[in-house]
């Protein structure tokens, strides 16, 4: 092995070690490694940055803004409440919401199509007291299953479609994946909705307990002359008991907090510390004679929208009032849920830890735009429009024409597709400040960053290299099991790393792996695309498992219960699917 072949993989090593580690942003890591790639003379200076201008960033790009378009539709979630009556069981349950969520992942982000999801699915929770457990991981994976369908479904896809144009000159085309993919997405959503849900952990006991998610803390105040004027603090427990609230703590000057005697009297004014579920924070409250402090339910133009705190977002370890949240963005935080933990601090000191649930009210734009910045996870609240409103037409016309166009071969995706998103954004569908807010730069910056030093693994020769040696021990496998292996390697790697990075890490070794074998490289590639996507046994590896996190109350150590069966039926089913086509 040469020099420049052991450097490239000590750099893979060093950047899978980063990202796994949780310590390194995924795209800080990507870009490190690029620089350090031209550092060290694997990169050329003048391609350093190729990879931003790719057609795989172009086409994920234009694909989330898209989406975003159709999401602010409603009709993913208008559909899923009608064909979910009352009386819905676990099953009915899973099937309905995960083939709603497996189709719409094939077109649109499959992190946008499961947050359109869980308010529904939450809904059915707490009308047929479902634990929201039950649902919320089988959900995550469905949806995550229905994006290895489509050229657009994941990253992945995308990157794994770049690596066919540098084998063969030619991309994937858009259904290409539905060959394996459409398969093991059936297997795996039966699996699901027969065995996976029981094995999903339900640990909050009852099934009358099935709230959506933690309640919320927030601060209030006394109004002049309503209810709580007067009231004694344990009077005012009762009342809110009610609304599943509490009084958690007085605060005072300099926004110190205390726990207040029950025969304290409370007077206007008065700031006190609630924990209260998230529908009591409007007219319960209201009818108390306590408003919230920030006024998140008035003013006009104003939503209120509850975000998911990912574990790289800038808001971990930070708190509201070091980031000048509403200053900065006009936003204020008017809510923090957190499970397993009960705080009793003002919000504005209260320090934000991954998965925890964020009640912010603004403007829709501020509220967008700082959501994107901070890179935190929106649970989309319902807003459904008729599917032949004007707004709905302006979101799903050009989102079908783009797709049309690509799958026709009248212009390649790249270009139908950005085709698309400028014509949503000219109609209206979605501003150009929420379009931008759409779009998931760090995933960008990952993809940007990881194809060039995925090339150098190709000009280095590092692929074939390490093929020869692999097959020099364990001596030439039969193409299922090399199937079978690329696979494995590639659920392994997104568990612990971005699976865009994966993708870019493993598509070379596929294609060399096809080379050595005398074999096409379309099933091997395929293999890659499958294992990045099925990342299935921790909550980092993909956004969709953290954003189910919160709310379905799981813990680190809960996914594998669930995605090792699932993981194990996706390689039963793709290697002969995979294997046929490799004899053709």
């Amino acid at each position: 092995m040469t020099a420049p072949q052991a450097t490239i993989l000590g750099l893979l090593a060093a950047v899978i070690a980063a990202m796994a580690s949780g310590r390194v942003r995924p795209d800080l890591a990507a870009l490190a490694a690029l620089l350090a790639a031209v550092a060290l003379g694997l990169v050329p200076p003048g391609e350093a940055f190729a990879g931003f201008g790719a057609p795989a960033v172009v086409t994920v790009a234009a694909a989330l803004v898209l989406s975003r378009g159709v999401e602010e539709t409603g009709l993913v979630q208008a559909l899923a409440d009608r064909l979910l009556p009352s009386g819905t069981g676990p099953t009915r349950a899973i099937l309905v919401l995960g083939t709603i969520g497996a189709a719409t992942s094939a077109f649109i982000n499959n992190v946008a199509a499961l947050s359109l999801l869980i308010p529904a699915a939450l809904r059915v929770c707490r009308r047929d007291a479902i634990p929201p457990g039950a649902l919320l991981m089988p959900l995550s994976f469905a949806t995550m299953l229905g994006g290895m369908t489509t050229l657009i479904g994941t990253p992945p896809n995308v990157i794994v479609a770049q690596g066919r144009m540098g084998a063969l000159g030619a991309p994937f085309g858009f259904f290409d994946f539905a060959a394996a993919g459409v398969p093991v997405a059936v297997a795996g959503l039966a699996y699901l909705v027969l065995a996976g849900w029981r094995l999903a952990p339900r640990r909050r006991g009852s099934t009358e307990d099935a709230r959506d998610i933690a309640p919320y803390v927030v601060e209030v105040a006394v109004d002049p002359g309503g209810k709580a004027d007067g009231m004694t603090v344990a009077a005012l427990d009762e009342a809110l008991a009610e609304h599943d609230g509490q009084v958690l703590a007085l605060i005072g000057a300099g926004d110190r907090t205390r726990v207040p005697h029950g025969a304290t009297v409370l007077g206007a004014g008065d700031r006190l510390l609630l924990e209260a579920e998230a529908e009591a924070l409007g007219p319960g409250l209201g009818a108390l004679g306590l408003t919230l402090a920030e006024k998140a339910v008035q003013g006009a133009g104003l939503t209120v929208a509850e975000a998911v705190v990912p574990k790289d977002s800038r808001l971990v370890g930070r708190t509201a009032a070091e980031l000048r949240l509403r200053d900065a963005w006009g936003v204020n935080l008017v809510g923090v849920s957190r499970h397993g933990a009960t705080r009793r601090q003002s919000l504005a000191r209260i320090r934000i830890a991954e998965g925890d649930v964020l009640l912010l009210q603004g403007r829709e734009e501020a509220v967008a735009a700082l959501v994107g910045s901070l890179g935190l996870l929106l649970l989309l609240t319902p807003r459904s429009l008729p599917i032949g409103s004007d707004r709905a037409l302006r979101a799903i016309v050009p989102f079908a024409a783009g797709i049309a166009a690509a799958v026709a071969g009248l212009a390649p995706a790249p270009v139908a597709l950005a085709a698309a998103a400028a014509l949503s954004v000219a109609l209206g569908a979605v501003t150009a400040r929420t379009a931008y807010a759409a779009i998931d730069w760090p995933v960008l910056v990952v993809l940007g960053a990881m194809l060039p030093v995925a090339d150098a693994m190709e000009t280095t020769g590092t692929a074939s290299a390490v093929i020869d040696l692999a097959f020099a021990t364990a001596g030439t496998p039969a193409p299922p099991i090399a199937i079978g292996v690329l696979m494995l390697l590639g659920m392994t790697l997104s568990d612990v790393m971005n699976n865009a990075a994966t993708a870019a890490v493993m598509a070379p070794v596929a294609v060399g792996v096809a080379q050595a074998l005398g074999a096409p490289p379309d099933p091997f590639l395929l293999a890659v695309a499958i294992g990045a996507s099925s990342a299935f046994l921790t909550p980092i590896g993909h956004q969709n498992n953290l954003l189910v996190m919160g709310p379905g109350g799981y813990r680190f150590g809960d996914y594998w219960r669930v995605g090792l069966p699932l993981e194990a039926v996706a390689i039963a089913v793709a290697t002969p699917v995979l294997t046929l086509m490799a004899r053709t």
